[in-house]
């Protein structure tokens, strides 16, 4: 019933069978979307996925709304698939009578049915006892595959990346792999784009070294910022704090930084709220290009998530980890930041003073906190 998924390998999904229901939990969000496409891949035709495929968000559904659509019988494809993106949220206490009736209702699914069930990382997933909750986990152990999809660490991650780059005919060493992973941290989506440029720039040659590392991974000011706002919208705190230090370096300017860092976090996140929204709607990031009027008409025409269309998966994936209300305390804070830069009244019970450095470290550690603290509530 339980299986550890690993990139390029969708078998694993399978070792116990077809059950009715897939759970993909873990910490490293990249490899979920993965094992989602792979299975709305194996059980959905492309040309009746109109009709076989739904896709709902956990914070505006129900456990009988979930049921439904699960049960009813698909169109053309094998199997009728619901995905439920965002099923962390029903970890809260408020969400105990909806995990109550899912857990009764799951045995309900036949072999017509795949309901997969995404659980959102965060922070110390890796900790966690149970996945949603304690009475559906009991549930899901009978009914489901449950899937980990689980970051790999120093000696795994470099076994990893090693086949990765054997898979596409290189050879890499132990210190280029260090050097990989120092500049591109763990996170396997990107890892694995690093390594494709990597296969690119080194052509008909076997060997990746550590030379072609720095050649090719992203080492600019402009590349640092754009995976410093990434990590800090993921709640990645060491890798945002070591990438924030190093934007210090290569601007010795701090007001420069903070305003340049500030507008990209603001746009991230004006494309996160998106993002939600779209979500809260049943739009899967691939049906971007063919939103109806009445959807496409509440979207922004500046900073628009439709303008990135390439990168709308990584930004629903990031936006499950918030609700609309902390994504709210989220546009505050950066605004209450923004102030302190600039010199302006602040609220009274503000974190932030005079010092940019400073304030941008605290941005970092309020976010990655996922609860605003009692001073930035008041």
């Amino acid at each position: 019933m339980e299986a550890v998924y690993v990139s390029g390998k969708p078998e694993r999904l399978f070792t116990s069978g077809y059950l009715p229901v897939y759970v993909l939990y873990g910490d490293e969000d990249s490899l979920k979307a993965e094992a989602e496409a792979e299975l709305v891949r194996r059980f959905v035709s492309e040309d009746f996925a109109e009709f076989d495929l739904e896709v709902l968000s956990a914070d505006t559904t129900d456990a009988a709304s979930i049921i439904a659509a699960a049960s009813q019988i698909p169109f053309g494809s094998d199997r009728r698939t619901v995905v439920v993106r965002g099923m962390e949220q029903w970890r809260e206490r408020s969400k105990a009578g909806e995990c109550d009736a899912l857990a009764a209702r799951l045995g309900l699914l036949g072999g017509s049915s795949c309901l997969v069930l995404i659980v959102g990382a965060q922070d110390e997933e890796a900790k966690r006892k149970s996945i949603i909750s304690t009475k559906l986990d009991t549930a899901l152990k009978t009914n489901a595959n449950l899937i980990a999809c689980k970051s790999l660490k120093e000696e795994l991650l470099a076994a990893w990346v090693r086949e990765q780059v054997h898979d596409q005919g290189k050879r890499i060493g132990d210190d280029a792999i260090e050097a990989l992973t120092s500049a591109s941290g763990s996170e396997m989506r990107g890892l694995k784009l690093e390594i494709n440029k990597l296969v690119q720039y080194v052509g008909d040659r076997l060997p990746i070294t550590v030379a072609d590392v720095k050649a090719v991974v992203a080492t600019h000011a402009e590349d640092v910022m754009f995976q410093c706002v990434d990590a800090i919208c993921r709640r990645n705190i060491d890798r945002a704090l070591t990438l924030l230090n190093e934007l210090h370096r290569f601007d010795p300017k701090p007001q420069a930084v903070a305003g340049r860092l500030l507008s990209l976090l603001v746009r991230q996140y004006r494309m996160m709220w998106q993002a939600r929204f779209l979500a809260s709607e049943g739009t899967s990031p691939r049906e971007l290009r063919s939103l109806p009027p009445s959807v496409a008409d509440e979207l922004p025409s500046e900073n628009s998530i439709l303008q990135v269309q390439f990168k709308a998966s990584d930004i629903f994936a990031m936006a499950q980890k918030y609700s609309f209300t902390s994504l709210q305390w989220v546009f505050d804070l950066l605004l209450q930041c923004d102030l302190a830069n600039k010199g302006g009244v602040l609220e009274d019970s503000s974190l932030f003073g005079s010092d940019p450095v400073t304030n941008l470290q605290l941005v970092v550690l309020q976010i990655a906190a996922q609860e605003p603290s009692r001073s930035a509530r008041a």
